[in-house]
């Protein structure tokens, strides 16, 4: 039996970890005391719709960057891929779906954007910040 799709949703709420446990593939699971960021149906041998599944995650994922724009670049992909057991072949419907759907989104962003202009920005954005850290910790934080 193929698995039942997630239900599509919005994910604007008070609490960030509120809102990363509605994503239906975050969890919290009885070894851990923090989410666990990739929980799947189990699987089953309809691959087809194992990467249906997972382009559904995927786009569960994206929806809820485009919510939370404040906690983008904070590591929730990375939570996420720390989690799959890449190692688990019965689940691989469910990763390749999910991956090659964020690969296809990644490329209709990066065409609206000059990629290596924007890296640069967030580059001295990045040293603007240090910058700012060191300054203060040499004199003191500034009364702003």
């Amino acid at each position: 039996m193929s698995p039942i799709l997630p239900r599509r949703r919005r994910y604007k709420l008070a609490a960030i970890e509120q809102q990363e446990t509605l994503l239906p593939f975050v969890r919290y699971i009885p070894e851990r005391d923090y989410p666990h960021y990739w929980q799947m149906p189990e699987a089953d041998d309809d691959f087809d719709a194992m990467c249906a599944y997972g382009r559904e995650c995927a786009a569960h994922l994206l929806q809820w960057l485009k919510d939370n724009r404040y906690y983008v670049g904070y590591g929730l992909l990375s939570r996420v891929a720390r989690d799959i057991d890449f190692n688990a072949r019965e689940q691989r419907g469910y990763w390749i779906g999910f991956f090659n759907y964020l690969e296809q989104m990644l490329f209709l962003g990066a065409q609206q954007v000059k990629v290596y202009r924007h890296v640069d920005s967030l580059h001295q954005m990045h040293a603007g910040k240090s910058r700012r850290r060191q300054l203060e910790e040499r004199f003191g934080r500034f009364g702003l």
